[in-house]
């Protein structure tokens, strides 16, 4: 059953950043506050490279497959498992899926991928089960949710219920539920899937709300959009309870001054993210709930 937090949850925030770059993202966060991040466009790279970090977070050590023109870590789970997707890796082309278990790299693709610039396949979220989720391109071009079995490689297309385009499945927890967004009727809204039934999830005046992550009591992370075009993240309890009964928590950064974005959420409720302060400049950031 999932329970219910004290709403707001007051979190602390602190600043994760690589040194050597002014565009950052914390991109995943696990039970252990482990994270991973994705940094590029500063001083020293303009292509996507990755690291992983733990509390304090002082240290940003590389986390780069050797032959890809980039890398972009998005998520981690409890049990050394990494996952993200390679732009153009060495002897291929295309963007690949990729998982990095025990410190080995794989590279994994949807087998129903397209051709071309829909040669894409990347994954967005992983679980201890030996689970992994994110979409892949077909030949027209669209964005398919799929989730992945580690352990056979085997990939199953999500059909997200009133998805009418594009769709990602972006977080998935040890019960095997799954968050997502898609294209829809309403814009872009965002789904929870738990044992095949789905229900459709946005903020109430949002133009557009965007589901990126999940924990194991079904609490969602991700961003809107308001009216005014400014982003927001949020913090998701009870996506199945509808209407009223949901709780909602928006999540700005303190410094944020051109918007918020929640990436990952974890079991004991910390989050992680990025956000732009007043310079222009894009920081990744950790938030944990005040003792």
């Amino acid at each position: 059953m999932t329970r219910t937090p004290s709403t707001p949850i007051p979190f602390i925030y602190q600043t994760v950043d690589d040194p050597s770059s002014n565009k950052n993202e914390v991109t995943g966060i696990n039970n252990l506050s482990k994270v991973v991040g994705v940094y590029g466009g500063g001083q020293s790279s303009s292509m996507d490279m990755s690291y992983t970090s733990q509390p304090p977070y002082t240290k940003t050590p590389g986390m780069n497959d050797p032959g890809a023109q980039g890398t972009f870590a998005t998520s981690l789970s409890n049990t050394r498992m990494d996952a993200g997707y390679l732009i153009v890796p060495a002897g291929h082309s295309g963007i690949w899926g990729f998982l990095r278990i025990h410190a080995i790299w794989t590279l994994i693709a949807d087998p129903n991928e397209g051709t071309g610039d829909s040669e894409v396949t990347e994954l967005l979220g992983i679980n201890d089960e030996n689970q992994a989720v994110g979409f892949y391109e077909n030949a027209t071009g669209t964005k398919i949710p799929t989730v992945l079995n580690i352990s056979t490689e085997k990939f199953t297309d999500l059909q997200p219920v009133g998805a009418t385009g594009d769709a990602e499945a972006t977080g998935i927890n040890g019960k095997g539920d799954i968050c997502g967004w898609m294209d829809s009727s309403q814009g872009y809204i965002s789904f929870f899937d738990t044992t095949g039934t789905y229900y459709p999830i946005w903020f109430k005046g949002a133009t557009h709300t965007y589901a990126t992550s999940i924990n194991y009591s079904d609490q969602i992370g991700g961003y809107y959009i308001d009216s005014g075009g400014m982003t927001h993240g949020f913090v998701l309890t009870g996506p199945t309870w509808g209407g009223k009964s949901q709780i909602w928590q928006t999540i700005d950064e303190p410094n944020a001054t051109g918007g918020t974005w929640v990436t990952g959420i974890n079991s004991h409720d910390d989050i992680s993210g990025y956000y732009i302060d007043s310079n222009g400049t894009q920081h990744g950031f950790v938030a944990s709930p005040k003792k």
